[in-house]
């Protein structure tokens, strides 16, 4: 019968809370990783609800904006102040209502929300029109300027807009009308210098903005594009890219709660392994050749499951069948290990022991080919050899 360990319970209470620590730690490290995908595919779920939810209002929207544009176009734009410290980041706004679209950089497979109110509530989640520039619906003597953050945890946004080089492609996607544009300038500037963010006569431009350095945000990074066709081929860059990221989201989401499950399951397994080890057990088993006679003399060594040897006092625990063909070795914790029988040549092994925490008994686990060299025989097990 199975035992319970004398030995204090600190010990195993102190391995555990480790192992929470361990865990909670673990998961605070992925936390980045996990919920910024996690976040992005819900964002792109969401982005497909609202898109069909707002088709019905789309025209009217559209034309208000150009409206907008034409406003701007008479009266010049007026963009005078920096859009991440701006009095504009306190406005509040609808998020499924004020969406506009979205914002695609194939090279980056990246996918962003777009939305009409620049706020802490919308740049937290996607990018925004910068007040005071034109609506992108697009048109000649328009300037759109798009504001969105670099560094958020949960969120990637336009922290690898520094990657974009001349001659790259993004595209504004608003109310299903794509607008495609050309990567021709790349400015770094200070926040207060918004007098760049200008209209230039007869032009159809487009301008993404964030900080820079990255983390340092000391300056604003512009990525400015010209209007170019919206061709099949950057319409199939387009669909590319989202597909790559979608794909790249859930493999990474995928990646983080796997590292998690194994964590899990390793400290499941390493508790398992203490609290079985607090009750101990008696091996006790008999040793007969082929008719059944028990046989003395037959010397076994116990080892730990990977077959290297155990030690009790200094010296390596051994055992010898007495007269009736009984080993008895006693005060084992629980656990699974390896019984070698040394004797006669033809050395043999078989795991012995207890795996679970409800087992009263030890008991042998013979492989199919030892099956019927190990039996429990009326709750004795012997061994035939």
């Amino acid at each position: 019968m199975a035992k319970r360990h004398p030995r204090p319970r600190a010990h195993l209470v102190t391995q555990i809370i480790a192992f929470l620590f361990l865990i909670f730690g673990a998961a605070v490290a992925l936390y980045p990783f996990y919920v910024g995908a996690l976040n992005d595919m819900i964002d792109n779920y969401q982005l497909t609800k609202v898109e069909q939810a707002n088709r019905a209002s789309g025209a009217k929207r559209m034309a208000a904006m150009a409206a907008e544009n034409r406003r701007l176009k008479r009266e010049g734009l007026n963009a005078n102040a920096d859009p991440f410290t701006g009095m504009a980041k306190q406005q509040k706004a609808d998020l499924n209502k004020d969406m506009l679209g979205t914002v695609t950089v194939p090279k980056l497979k990246l996918t962003v929300p777009l939305f009409q109110t620049l706020s802490e509530q919308t740049l937290e989640v996607g990018a925004a029109v910068v007040p005071g520039t034109s609506m992108p619906v697009g048109g000649a003597n328009t300037h759109t300027v798009i504001a969105g953050h670099r560094g958020l945890v949960d969120r990637r946004l336009f922290s690898d807009l520094n990657r974009v080089q001349k001659g790259d492609v993004f595209v504004l996607k608003v109310f299903k009308k794509p607008l495609a544009y050309k990567v021709f300038r790349i400015q770094v500037v200070k926040p207060e210098d918004t007098s760049i963010l200008k209209i230039e006569p007869g032009r159809d431009l487009a301008t993404l903005l964030t900080c820079t350095p990255y983390m340092v945000n000391s300056h604003r990074l512009l990525i400015t594009g010209k209007r170019v066709p919206y061709t099949a081929k950057v319409a199939k860059s387009v669909a590319q890219a989202q597909s790559s990221e979608r794909w790249q989201q859930l493999a990474i989401f995928a990646a983080a709660l796997g590292a998690l499950g194994l964590l899990v399951l390793a400290m499941g397994k390493r508790i398992h392994t203490l609290l079985l080890r607090r009750h101990v057990f008696n091996l006790l088993f008999y040793r007969v050749d082929e008719t059944g006679r028990p046989l003395a003399g037959v010397r076994y060594r116990l080892c730990k499951k990977n077959g290297q040897p155990l030690y009790r006092r200094g010296q390596m625990l051994e055992m010898t069948t007495d007269a009736d063909g009984q080993g008895f070795i006693d005060h084992l914790p629980g656990g699974v290990y390896t019984l070698k029988e040394l004797t006669p040549v033809r050395p043999w092994a078989v795991r012995v022991g207890k795996k679970k925490l409800r087992q009263a008994k030890m008991r042998f686990y013979p492989t199919k080919a030892q099956a019927r060299a190990v039996r429990d025989e009326e709750g004795r097990w012997v061994i035939w050899r």
